[in-house]
């Protein structure tokens, strides 16, 4: 478990470029897509978080994603972007079909809260 924090912040927000992903894994393999986080705010920021622990409105099992942790440290203009690998991992005993939902970041106990759109993430499960 990590602790996060942040300094001066009224409220960070936090992007994903590309806000959506389209992946398709057989069961039993892995896929993956890079992402960039984007970090905006008025005031600069320190945050640590993590993407992936969070799942709201769709069917894709949390188990099936490596959770990221993050360290985004703003620039004199409260700005920061970082890489990260987006990791779904499908069982080999999952059924074909699509699965989807949007991943939202946690906030880590920080002090000031973190706004986010999210990620939406659409995996298609194919045996061919």
């Amino acid at each position: 478990m990590g602790i996060g924090f942040a300094l001066n912040v009224q409220a960070a927000n936090v992007t994903f470029a590309p806000d959506v992903v389209k992946l398709k894994v057989k069961p039993g393999e892995t896929g993956r897509t890079a992402l960039t986080v984007h970090g905006f705010s008025k005031s600069t920021y320190s945050l640590n978080f993590l993407v992936g622990s969070k799942k709201q409105k769709g069917n894709i099992p949390l188990n099936w994603l490596t959770s990221a942790y993050l360290w985004l440290d703003s620039g004199i203009d409260g700005t920061s972007s970082r890489p990260m690998d987006f990791i779904v991992t499908v069982p080999p005993d999952t059924k074909p079909g699509t699965y989807s939902g949007l991943i939202v970041p946690d906030d880590m106990q920080c002090s000031e809260s973190i706004t986010s759109p999210g990620v939406l993430v659409a995996i298609e499960v194919s045996d061919i």
